[in-house]
């Protein structure tokens, strides 16, 4: 399955630019709120101020003394005037107006002007209720804002004039232009800070990813897969993401690093297998040549020519089952139900002519039936037989055993192939034994008795035959079956145990099956 990655800008920069404009979008939702809220907040105390001064004011005037309230062509008295003084300050300015909305009392501190009387002035007269305003005065060069509040007669409840109480905006706008410029500065300082300290964050939380890059190149320069990262685990917890990507990294350069190695060591022992016996065919060749070569050495050369045509064309073919195995490639497989205890005579019986002198015995369970391709579930069985006459000398005991239902256990150290690793033990499972009274496997090359072309100095030496590879084809089989295969000895000379777990078909498996792919194999090194 494929990956997209998105090349492009690097990954410590876009994740720089995502968290300043994150940040840059939080600072300014943050900064509008502050600034709004503080806008209002000041609002409404200058609507409280105003009104408290308006309700001072009424109670120091008293409607009821009708020569305060003059007409509109005369001039206010001394009183008044004193009275509006003591409410006046530095922008808070007083007027008083009769029932006509007319000016009767200018501000004491507004010397030669008036507050402006617009027409919701004259609207809070005729309705009788406070209605605030911004206005501007001085020659509209700045702002109030502006309350009015009705006047009545004491005990009538008359409107008889107005209370006019004015602030100046200017400290308000003063106040809101520093709140900016204030947020702006600190915005854009908290902004580049983070930016700044964010690149540096970055950088050294993807520190280990680009050590990953400067090995991953180090080892695509220089072949080396013995690299590997240092991984530090974690005090706390499992580790985050970049550990476990680290932790990753090295098991798959491990892999490859073994993969390599494995792949180096075929080819050299494929070149050495199919070197012997080519020698001996061109050897062969070369001595039938000779006219003056006896009959009977023409024969015997034309024979062993035939014997390692055969043993190279059947290296051959075991190679590319394996490497069609590793590949995923594997033809079909005839899935029919088997007796594997019957199947088990049968390569006892075939093999019995090639065992000489070594005694072989079959003993199974009736009706041990798996479902499988047969011809290959033959070839299994064929070469462990074989194997077990291969390492086991004269006058030697081989033991075939076919059981159903339970796991046995093995005497002796013990190598299980991965999915015998992998898999859980099953009731349902059926038992196939080759048990030999060979030269046995020693502790260190146990193992190793699967891998190709494997051989101990002793215990499995050329001398011996074989080409390397019936034990790894053996565990290919049993896995392709949805099995498992293992090795047991108690060390040299001790003879040695394989044991192959099959899962046994049920009664609704068909006799024959429709032909199925395999699934592709990892065999186990």
């Amino acid at each position: 399955m494929k990956r997209v990655l998105r090349l492009g800008v690097s990954l410590r920069t876009r994740l720089t630019l995502w968290y300043g404009a994150l940040l840059a979008i939080t600072l300014l939702i943050f900064s509008g709120l502050v600034y709004f809220t503080l806008q209002q907040n000041l609002s409404s105390s200058m609507d409280e101020r105003l009104t408290l001064r308006a309700d001072q004011l009424r109670l120091r005037i008293d409607p009821s003394i009708g020569n305060l309230l003059q007409p509109e062509d005369v001039a206010p008295g001394v009183q008044l005037q004193s009275t509006l003084s003591e409410f006046v300050g530095t922008g808070v300015y007083v007027q008083l107006l009769n029932q006509k909305a007319a000016v009767i009392a200018t501000p004491p501190n507004l010397i030669g002007e008036e507050l402006p009387v617009p027409t919701s002035s004259r609207q809070a007269i005729a309705e009788d209720r406070p209605i605030f305003d911004t206005v501007p005065i001085a020659g509209d060069q700045a702002r109030v804002r502006l309350l009015t509040e009705p006047l009545h007669l004491n005990g009538t409840g008359e409107v008889v004039g107005a209370v006019q109480v004015a602030e100046s905006f200017a400290p308000f706008e003063s106040t809101m232009s520093a709140v900016a410029r204030l947020m702006l500065l600190a915005g854009v300082g908290a902004l580049l800070l983070a930016v700044v300290v964010g690149w540096l964050l970055t950088r050294a939380a993807l520190s280990p990813v680009f050590r990953i890059t400067e090995t991953a190149q180090h080892i695509a320069a220089t072949g080396d897969y013995r690299q590997r990262l240092h991984v530090t685990p974690p005090r706390f917890g499992h580790g985050d993401e970049l550990f476990f990507l680290a932790a990753t990294f090295n098991d798959m350069i491990a892999r490859l690093e073994h993969m390599l190695d494995s792949q180096r060591r075929l080819l050299a022992d494929t070149s050495h297998e199919l070197r012997n016996p080519i020698t001996i065919i061109r050897g062969n060749l070369a001595l039938l040549r000779r006219p003056s070569v006896p009959e009977a050495s023409r024969s015997e050369a034309i024979v062993e020519a035939e014997e390692e045509a055969a043993r190279m064309g059947r290296l051959v073919g075991d190679l590319l089952l394996l490497a069609r195995a590793d590949a995923g490639d594997m033809p079909s497989f005839q899935r029919e139900r088997v007796d594997l205890g019957e199947l088990a005579s049968d390569v006892v019986e075939q093999a019995r002519p090639q065992a000489g002198s070594r005694v072989l015995s079959v003993s199974h369970d009736p009706r041990c039936v798996v479902l499988g391709d047969r011809d290959r579930l033959k070839q299994l069985v064929t070469n462990l037989v074989e194997n077990a006459i291969r390492y086991t000398p004269a006058g030697g005991k081989i033991e075939i055993a076919v059981r159903g239902g339970t796991r046995l256990q093995q005497r002796g150290a013990t190598v299980r192939s991965r999915s015998a690793r992998d898999a859980g033990t099953t009731t349902s499972m059926a038992q196939l034994t080759v048990t030999d009274t060979g030269i046995g496997i020693s502790p260190t090359d146990l193992p190793h008795v699967f891998e190709r072309f494997y051989r101990a100095e002793k215990a499995r030496s050329r001398a011996h035959g074989g080409s390397g590879l019936g034990l790894s084809i053996a565990e290919y089989i049993a896995q392709a079956h949805g099995g498992s295969i293992e090795a047991s000895s108690e060390g040299s000379n001790r003879g040695s145990t394989f044991t192959v777990h099959l899962p046994l078909a049920t009664r609704a498996d068909p006799k024959r099956a429709v032909t199925a792919p395999v699934a592709p194999v990892a065999i186990s090194r």
